[in-house]
């Protein structure tokens, strides 16, 4: 066979290699993806900083992370639980004020060291357009939103997150405008959204396996 067919159907082959390899990369992209998200955390040079798992909120994850805190508020419970991403952001989106819910929809819960991350999709009406600015011309009526930021136990049977970090489809917006968005979001007043958990928690630690809920020692 002359060279340049076996470089043709070589070329051919190899075409047919990544399609193939393509279309079942998308068919099972979901497991492929936590599985190298896994296989990244335990890389050299990886920290626990770039893992990261996304939880999706439903009444199943609801009704586990209720049976989990109330073995925490037990006198005799134990002394840790673990929620995963879905039962935290369970817990988060119940918490969350009936006009907040109307506004956002698609929601998930990203869960990264120290910090948990919002992600929804929002209505933009409601934002105003002296929080838009220049946005309020191109944005679409409802638009990807990420919100994050740390949190911690504030108050008996409050966890305080004060998110630090607020973007509408790929634009973040000015530090100084993220706590009147998440006022303007949520209701509130102080740029904090509150999580109510049982009052037995002294502290809380975010990974992307999942937030511990330490009971108070004192």
């Amino acid at each position: 066979m002359p060279g340049c067919l076996r470089n043709v159907f070589a070329m051919i082959g190899c075409l047919t290699v990544v399609a193939v390899g393509a279309v079942v990369g998308y068919q099972y992209r979901a497991p492929l993806g936590r599985q190298v998200t896994r296989f990244l955390g335990r890389m050299p040079g990886i920290t626990a900083d770039t893992a990261r798992a996304i939880g999706v909120p439903g009444p199943a994850a609801l009704r586990s992370a209720r049976a989990k805190e109330a073995r925490l508020a037990r006198a005799d419970g134990p002394g840790s639980v673990v929620l995963t991403a879905e039962e935290m952001a369970a817990v988060i989106v119940d918490g969350l004020a009936p006009a907040v819910r109307l506004a956002l929809d698609s929601l998930r819960v990203e869960l990264t060291r120290d910090r948990f991350a919002l992600l929804a999709a929002v209505r933009t009406d409601g934002l105003g357009r002296e929080l838009l600015g220049p946005l309020s011309g191109v944005v679409a009526e409802r638009e990807p939103l990420r919100m994050a930021g740390p949190a911690a136990v504030a108050t008996d049977g409050i966890v305080a997150w004060r998110p630090d970090e607020v973007a509408i489809r790929a634009f973040p917006f000015p530090a100084s405008l993220v706590s009147r968005m998440v006022d303007r979001l949520t209701g509130g007043t102080d740029g904090v959204i509150p999580i109510r958990v049982p009052t037995t928690v002294g502290e809380i630690r975010i990974a992307a396996e999942g937030v511990t809920f330490y009971r108070r020692t004192e």
